[in-house]
C-alpha cells in the first residue's frame, strides 16, 4: 500500500517538470524557475505526508494484530477442543484448559507411545482417558530462532461416534449355514436310524440359534439356515463351535460319527452375508468338513477341522469329471502337464497317468519341469531310458514355442498359484484344468475351466488311478506309469500308514494288476549314505514343544536339505510320544518348512497361519524373505497357540 501510494506523486512531479521546460523554452526563465522551486517543495510535502500517514496506519494495524492475538489466545484456552503445541523433543510447552483435562504431564510421549514426536503424523486415531479421539497436527515453523520447530494438535472427540459404529456392527446380521455333511455315508449303514439322529442334529441346532438370539429353519433333510446378529459371533469363536463335537458324540449306531460343516458369513446388508456364507460353505466343503467356516468381510477364520476325513466323492462324479476331461483333451491341439515347486512322486506319477491319457487320444502332451530335484531323480532317470517319453518333459521357457492357441493346461497336485511350479505359464492358458487332493485354500485358482478336488483321497495319484479307469475302458497305463503313480500314493499316504482309505487300497490294487512293480519302486525310494547321515542328524538335533511336537533346524549347506526336511519330519511322528514333528531350512532366500503328523495335531491349520497348507497331517509352508531363526519364533508361537486351543493329552 506505501509504495502504491509514493508511486502516486509520480504524474504530478512529471506535469510540473514539463511545465517549467515548456515556460523556459518561452523565454520566461523566472516562472519556470518558480514552477519548478515550487513543484519540488509540494511534492516534498507530499511525500512527507504520505510517509506519516502509512506509519501512523501501520501502527494502528499492529494494535489491532496484538488486540485479536489476545483474543484468539482466550477463545483457544476456552475452547471445548483439546489443543496443545510441543516441539521436535515431544515437550509440550502450551496446552489449553480442555487438553489439561486430559493430560497434565509434560510430554506428549508419555500419553501417545506411538506417536513419533519429531515427525508427527498429520493425522491419528487414539484412545485415552477412556474416550476416542481423531488426533490432527500442525507443523510451525518459528524463524530466527533455535528449536525453531514446533507443532500444533487438537483431539477431536469421536467416542460417541465410535460408541454408535459399535453398536451398528454389533447389530449386522449374519447368516449360517450348517449342513450334515456325511449323511449319506452314514445311511449305508443298516444300522443307522437316520431321522433319530435328524432329530438330535437339529435340537443342538435350535440351541445353537436359540444361544445366538436368532431364528433357524430347517429348509432340507439336512441342511439348515440360521440368522443371528453379529454380537452372538464372538461367543461362537470363543467356543469354538462346540456344537461341532456335540454333534460328533451322538450315537450312530455305526463307526462313523456324525459331522458337521458350518459356514457364517457378515456384511453390512443381508444380501452381502448370504453371499459371504456361501462362499465359506464352498471353502468349508473343499477343505474336508467337519469344520467351521467364518467370513467377514475378506477375512476367514477357521474352527474345527481336527480330524482326517474320508472321501465322500461318489464314483458317480469320478465318472463325470473323467468324460468332461476326456472331452477337453479331445478338443485341444496340445495338452501340457504341470505341477508344482520341486515337485515329488505324487505330482510326477499324476502327471504320467495323465500323459498316457493323452497319448491314447492321439495327443501331443507335455509334462513341464524345470529342474529335476533328488525325490523324482531315479523317475526322471528311469524315463530317459524308455523311448515312450522322448521329448516328454520340457521346460517352462519351451512352453511358449510349442504352445497353440486352444491348446490345453493341466494342473496337478496344486490349487494355488503361489505354489504352481511356473506361474506365469497357467496364466498364458485359456483353457485349464486343476486336480488336487489337498485341503481348499483361501488363495485358490478359481478361474480354471475344470477342477476335481477331493481332500479326503490320499493322494493325486490315487484320483488319477480312478480318472484312467473311467477315461477309456481300453486304456491301460503301462507298468512304468502304474509304478510311478504307485509310488506316488506310497509317499503321501507313508507306505499306506497314513490317510489310507478303501479306495487308496482300490487304487493300489488296479496299479499292482497293470503291472506296477514293487522292486523298482522300492529303487525310488533308495537313499545314498550321506543322506541317511544327514537326515539323522537333523532328526537328532530336534526340541519339544509342550512333549508332544517335535521341531528341528535342517543346515542350509547339506545336498538334498529339502527332501532331508520331509524323510526327518516322517521319522520323527515315529518317535514315541511325539504327535507332530515340523522342520525347517533356508533356501532361495526364504525359509521351507515341512510339517507331519499323527492324526491328533492339524498340522494344515498351524502352518496356514505362516503362509502354508496341505492336509490334516501332510502340510508345508514356504516363507520368502525369511530367516531360519525368525520362522523358527513364529513356528513355535502357532504351535503354542494351537496347543493352546487344542490341548493334547499324553497316554
Amino acid at each position: 500500500m506505501k509504495r502504491r501510494a509514493l508511486l502516486a506523486l509520480i504524474p504530478p512531479a512529471i506535469a510540473i517538470a514539463a511545465g517549467a521546460v515548456l515556460l523556459y523554452f518561452a523565454g520566461k526563465v523566472l516562472a519556470a524557475s518558480l514552477l519548478l522551486g515550487l513543484g519540488a517543495v509540494a511534492v516534498a510535502l507530499a511525500f512527507i505526508a504520505v510517509e506519516r500517514y502509512m506509519r501512523r496506519a501501520e501502527e494502528e494495524l499492529d494494535d489491532v494484530f496484538m488486540q485479536n492475538a489476545a483474543a484468539a489466545t482466550r477463545i483457544v484456552r476456552g475452547l471445548s477442543v483439546p489443543c496443545l503445541i510441543f516441539n521436535a523433543t515431544g515437550r509440550i510447552v502450551w496446552r489449553n484448559e480442555a487438553f489439561g483435562r486430559i493430560y497434565a504431564g509434560k510430554r506428549i510421549g508419555e500419553l501417545l507411545p506411538a506417536l513419533d514426536v519429531g515427525n508427527p503424523s498429520s493425522a491419528l486415531i487414539a484412545e485415552a482417558v477412556g474416550m476416542n479421539f481423531q488426533i490432527r497436527t500442525e507443523r510451525i515453523e518459528r524463524e530466527g530462532r533455535e528449536n525453531s520447530v514446533l507443532f500444533f494438535q487438537y483431539w477431536i472427540d469421536r467416542t460417541e461416534a465410535v460408541h454408535y459404529r459399535r453398536i451398528y456392527e454389533e447389530r449386522m446380521p449374519c447368516v449360517a449355514l450348517i449342513y450334515v455333511d456325511n449323511f449319506e455315508e452314514l445311511s449305508q449303514d443298516r444300522y443307522f436310524v437316520g431321522e433319530d439322529i435328524m432329530l438330535q442334529v437339529e435340537k443342538y441346532v435350535a440351541e445353537f440359534a436359540e444361544k445366538a438370539n436368532g431364528i433357524y429353519v430347517r429348509y432340507d433333510s439336512t441342511r439348515f439356515l440360521v440368522v443371528f446378529e453379529k454380537n452372538a459371533l464372538e461367543e461362537m469363536e470363543r467356543s469354538r463351535f462346540d456344537i461341532l463335537e456335540r454333534v460328533r458324540s451322538i450315537n450312530t449306531g455305526t463307526p462313523l460319527p456324525v459331522t458337521l460343516s458350518i459356514s457364517i458369513g457378515s456384511g453390512e446388508r443381508l444380501t452381502g452375508s448370504q453371499e459371504l456364507t456361501r462362499q465359506a460353505m464352498e471353502l468349508a466343503l473343499g477343505r474336508g468338513g467337519d469344520q467351521a467356516v467364518v467370513k467377514v468381510g475378506a477375512k476367514y477364520a477357521f474352527y474345527g477341522g481336527k480330524r482326517q476325513t474320508s472321501s465322500k466323492t461318489a464314483r458317480v462324479k469320478t465318472r463325470l469329471f473323467s468324460k468332461a476331461l476326456r472331452q477337453m483333451i479331445e478338443n485341444a491341439p496340445s495338452v501340457f502337464i504341470m505341477g508344482h515347486k520341486r515337485p515329488d512322486m505324487d505330482a510326477m506319477g499324476a502327471a504320467l497317468g495323465l500323459y498316457r491319457c493323452c497319448v491314447s487320444l492321439g495327443k501331443s502332451a507335455h509334462i513341464i519341469l524345470d529342474e529335476s530335484n533328488s525325490t523324482i531323480q531315479a523317475c526322471i532317470d528311469a524315463m530317459g531310458k524308455l523311448r515312450d517319453y522322448t521329448d516328454c518333459i520340457i521346460t517352462p521357457e519351451a512352453v511358449a514355442a510349442r504352445r497353440r492357441p486352444n491348446s490345453l493346461l493341466i494342473v496337478v497336485d496344486a490349487q494355488r498359484e503361489s505354489s504352481l511350479l511356473a506361474p506365469a505359464v497357467y496364466d498364458e492358458f485359456g483353457k485349464t484344468v486343476i486336480i488336487d487332493h489337498h485341503r481348499r485354500a483361501v488363495d485358490i485358482i478359481t478361474e480354471s475351466t475344470l477342477s476335481y478336488m477331493e481332500p479326503g483321497a490320499s493322494s493325486t495319484c490315487e484320483m488319477v488311478t480312478e480318472i484312467i479307469q473311467y477315461f477309456d475302458e481300453n486304456l491301460r497305463p503301462t507298468p512304468f506309469e502304474c509304478g510311478a503313480m504307485l509310488a506316488g500314493i506310497i509317499v503321501d499316504t507313508k507306505s499306506f500308514s497314513i490317510n489310507a482309505g478303501t479306495r487308496t487300497f482300490e487304487a493300489a490294487g488296479y496299479l499292482r494288476r497293470n503291472g506296477a512293480d514293487m522292486h523298482m519302486v522300492k529303487l525310488m525310494f533308495q537313499d545314498d549314505f550321506a543322506m541317511y547321515k544327514n537326515r539323522t542328524m537333523v532328526v537328532s538335533s530336534a526340541e519339544t514343544v509342550e512333549g508332544c511336537v517335535a521341531i528341528s533346524v535342517c543346515p542350509s549347506d547339506v545336498n538334498d536339505r529339502e527332501l532331508i526336511c520331509a524323510q526327518a519330519a516322517d521319522e520323527l511322528i515315529g518317535i514315541k510320544g511325539i504327535l507332530a514333528a515340523f522342520v525347517l531350512v533356508e533356501r532361495d532366500g526364504g525359509v521351507h518348512v515341512s510339517g507331519r503328523s499323527l492324526g491328533d495335531i492339524n498340522v494344515q491349520l498351524i502352518l496356514e497361519r505362516l503362509g502354508g497348507g496341505g492336509h490334516l497331517t501332510v502340510a508345508g509352508a514356504q516363507i520368502t524373505g525369511a530367516t531360519a531363526a525368525d520362522t523358527l519364533v513364529r513356528l513355535k508361537a502357532a504351535v503354542a497357540e494351537y496347543l493352546a486351543e487344542n490341548p493334547q493329552t499324553q497316554e
